[in-house]
């Protein structure tokens, strides 16, 4: 095996992947339905998202409420992967130009996570348009760039920089997660 701790990493976030998982029962959310500014800030209080984020996020772009909820998604993920390829871009600069020699191996391997995280994004939503899909890709994403944070624990001189940028595009992720999994949720016939 190339990363001896690749397997320790990925079993130290199985009860992470357990709790994203969890999302809950009940929608009453049409991917049809016309984005507002009241449906969006009932969107993003669905726990475990940050509201302010989601609404901050999704708000300042001028698009978001021309969609419905489909198109709201695809919007997500499409930001989700524009920020990734961004983030990509800073990591593999960072890698480059380090002169610390302790973090050159985590930097090239958060540029590895950053790279799955992507293709996980492509072959999500953007290529299939299936729920499911989006929320498996959304939660593989997470739990990439997680494994980038925890090669970088203990590390000094990481910039805070990169920690805000793995924590802004591991939000993006979770509200592709949810939003995915609440609109393929139906309800059983009573």
């Amino acid at each position: 095996m190339a990363f001896p701790c690749v397997k320790r990493n990925v079993i130290s976030f199985l009860p992470l992947l357990v709790l994203l998982s969890i999302t809950p029962l009940s929608s009453s959310f049409s991917p049809i339905a016309k984005v507002t500014k009241e449906l969006l800030n009932k969107l993003c209080s669905v726990p475990p998202l940050y509201s302010h984020f989601c609404i901050r996020w999704l708000s300042s772009d001028p698009t978001t409420f021309t969609l419905d909820l489909n198109g709201l998604l695809g919007l997500v993920v499409q930001k989700m992967q524009m920020v990734g390829y961004k983030n990509l871009a800073a990591m593999k600069e960072l890698a480059k130009t380090n002169t610390d020699p302790k973090l050159n191996t985590p930097y090239w391997h958060c540029v590895v996570h950053y790279e799955t995280a992507i293709y996980w994004i492509d072959i999500g939503f953007l290529s299939t348009r299936d729920y499911l899909a989006t929320s498996q890709a959304a939660v593989k994403a997470f739990v990439s760039i997680s494994l980038c944070e925890y090669n970088l624990q203990g590390h000094e001189n990481v910039p805070s920089d990169l920690t805000r940028r793995n924590l802004t595009f591991k939000r993006m992720c979770n509200i592709g997660r949810v939003f995915s999994d609440l609109f393929s949720y139906r309800p059983p016939p009573v």
